[in-house]
């Protein structure tokens, strides 16, 4: 009779409690930077995909491409065409959460950068001024 070590319940929390968001990202050769980007999951000749984090604080991946918005998660099911749950396997058999011999082990696409993207605060500001001539145009 074998016993195994590994938790029946393979969750996001359990997952993020041990990795980061944006290692994850990097593990499946998504740049952790500010600015635009490439999209990995579709031809994308011009950067049209940006990270960032959402409300909830959870980094997020903007393609505007397609208008799609994926976390970490989502970004795995897009890319191997795989359920949440199944998502939810690869990720922790990849970054050696849990043992899996039926599924591959996929070696990261680039290396980790330790990059964090933060919340930031928008400042918007005005500047108030008259109408000149071409205003009035």
């Amino acid at each position: 009779m074998q016993y195994s070590l590994e938790p029946l319940n393979i969750t996001k929390e359990l997952i993020l409690s041990k990795v980061s968001e944006e290692n994850i990202f990097e593990h499946y050769g998504v740049p952790v930077k500010k600015g635009l980007f490439c999209s990995i999951l579709r031809n994308d000749r011009n950067p049209t995909v940006a990270l960032y984090r959402n409300k909830k604080g959870r980094l997020m991946m903007k393609d505007f491409g397609d208008g799609s918005c994926l976390d970490c998660f989502g970004l795995v099911e897009a890319k191997f065409g795989v359920s949440y749950y199944m998502a939810l396997q690869i990720i922790a058999n990849d970054f050696g959460l849990i043992t899996r011999p039926n599924l591959i082990k996929n070696k990261p696409k680039i290396q980790y950068t330790d990059t964090k993207i933060e919340t930031s605060q928008s400042k918007i500001q005005v500047e108030i001024r008259d109408f000149d001539d071409k205003d009035i145009r």
